[in-house]
């Protein structure tokens, strides 16, 4: 028992380290992305799919005048943070000054202008509402980027639980008693407001230790440092920028059925995003030698792939069977939609950790140009196919987009630091295409799509497991030895 306490608590190497964070990342996300199923699904089939569409629009909309109020700062944070010296709390103050300056110049913003504008006309309530959700998770994503330089994943982890717990146990409440989006907008400022009192909590002795005053020359590093990712930023913005098109270009029902697909795939970004989290801050101390970089990258790139490439062709196979169990017939017009955002699996996992070591490298300014290529390739797409295609046009746009910029990275990036995925991937390869001929096989004879799913996965590990797998094989001794 002591053991396991000292490894799920205790930073006591580097490689305990990675899996003790990826374990709280990973419990924290698990748990909270299953709380937060429950709340979509009841929310989605409560409301409709045109409430659901504007509870959404005006999430994405909101969320527009915060979109430049990170301005990398938060990386900034935790990258200096991680380092092992006597000035890493040097730029935390001035950091500090700038985002809640930020902060309250969007919120400001947001509560003048948000009511007024756009095809979708939203009420006074709603936006003031997701104005103040916004403020909260603006504060709460300071604090985490302090905690995450710490490498204190677990409290991230509890976080996670706290805000999708509280979202789910009070959206199910107010809707209950009023079906209208405002309530579920009301739970999600309430969970975030409660998480983010306890994140602020866990990091105090951190912040009573910070002089607070504004430093010029401090700014100038943090400017230097930041600028790029305000513009890399947007590739995290497609979703809400193909929401807000929809709504524009098309109806509340348009935009219900592609936040419907979104939300969905969005539960499988835990698994890049949580390894790229527990990474980051040991990236951050390495980023001066490219060969252990390097190394790294192949390792961690080689499984989020073995990862996404088998949930991408169960989703693309399923994603009718996947609409009707989850939200029911009245979004069934949605499965082609999941379908295409599911092909999109294959450049946003790798792309999350692609970021991340472009971020660690401090690298940004290299990189712009692909994140402005494949935001502008997603606007005109949408231009083209959303009047067309609706939802359907907006997914395959978004998916075009995100391969475009994630085959721009990887190609850049490998000029830079060594390394080398592609023919370490012949085993996956291999799995994956029994996998799939397993899944044809009893998807002809008439199985139901939950034992096809359980059966291609376990013989997916199996085959993995007796190819002898380097990469899976390493993590389980790591484990075992710990």
């Amino acid at each position: 028992m002591e053991k396991i306490k000292k490894f799920l608590f205790i930073n006591t190497s580097t490689k305990q380290t990675v899996i003790k964070n990826t374990f709280w990342l990973f419990f924290g996300e698990i748990i909270g992305r299953i709380l937060k199923l429950v709340i979509v699904v009841f929310s989605t089939r409560k409301l409709g799919v045109e409430g659901w569409g504007l509870f959404s629009y005006a999430m994405a909309f909101i969320s527009l005048f915060f979109i430049l109020g990170d301005f990398g700062i938060n990386t900034f944070i935790t990258k200096e943070m991680s380092k092992d010296n006597n000035n890493k709390h040097k730029y935390l103050a001035t950091s500090i000054i700038i985002r809640l300056f930020m902060i309250a110049v969007f919120c400001s913003t947001a509560l003048l202008l948000a009511p007024n504008l756009g095809k979708i006309k939203l009420g006074f309530g709603i936006v003031f509402i997701f104005t103040l959700f916004f403020v909260s998770e603006s504060l709460r994503e300071i604090a985490m980027s302090i905690n995450r330089s710490l490498e204190k994943m677990e409290v991230e982890g509890f976080s996670k639980i706290l805000i999708n717990l509280s979202i789910t146990v009070f959206g199910l409440i107010l809707l209950i008693n009023n079906v209208d989006p405002i309530s579920l907008a009301m739970a999600y400022m309430i969970g975030s407001i409660i998480s983010t009192i306890y994140i602020v909590w866990s990091i105090r002795k951190e912040l009573k230790g910070i002089e607070w005053k504004f430093s010029k020359e401090n700014w100038k590093v943090i400017y230097q440092f930041s600028w790029p990712i305000v513009i890399m930023s947007f590739f995290g913005f497609l979703f809400s920028l193909d929401t807000i098109m929809l709504g524009q270009m098309k109806s509340a029902v348009d935009v219900g059925l592609y936040t419907m697909a979104q939300r969905l795939i969005s539960v499988f970004s835990i698994i890049p995003g949580f390894i790229g989290a527990s990474l980051f801050p040991i990236l951050s101390r390495n980023e001066n030698d490219n060969n252990k970089l390097g190394y790294i990258f192949e390792k961690i790139m080689t499984i989020i792939l073995a990862l996404g490439i088998p949930i991408t062709i169960i989703g693309v196979f399923f994603s009718k069977e996947i609409i009707l169990l989850i939200v029911g017939p009245a979004y069934i017009a949605g499965a082609s939609v999941l379908g295409v955002l599911m092909i999109s699996i294959l450049a946003s996992f790798p792309n999350i950790f692609l970021t991340n070591l472009i971020f660690s490298k401090n690298l940004q300014k290299i990189f712009i140009t692909a994140t402005i290529s494949g935001v502008l390739l997603n606007i005109l797409l949408n231009f083209w196919l959303i009047p067309k295609y609706g939802a359907l046009g907006a997914a395959i746009s978004t998916t075009i987009a995100e391969l475009l910029i994630m085959v721009t990275n990887w190609k850049r990036l490998k000029k830079i630091i060594p390394f080398s995925v592609i023919p370490k991937l012949g085993k996956i390869a291999l799995s994956n295409m029994v996998m799939l001929i397993i899944i044809i096989v009893l998807h002809l004879i008439g199985l139901n799509f939950i034992i096809i799913t359980f059966i291609a996965i376990v013989t997916y590990i199996l085959i993995l497991n007796m190819l002898e797998e380097s990469n899976f094989k390493e993590i389980y001794s790591l484990v075992k030895n710990h």
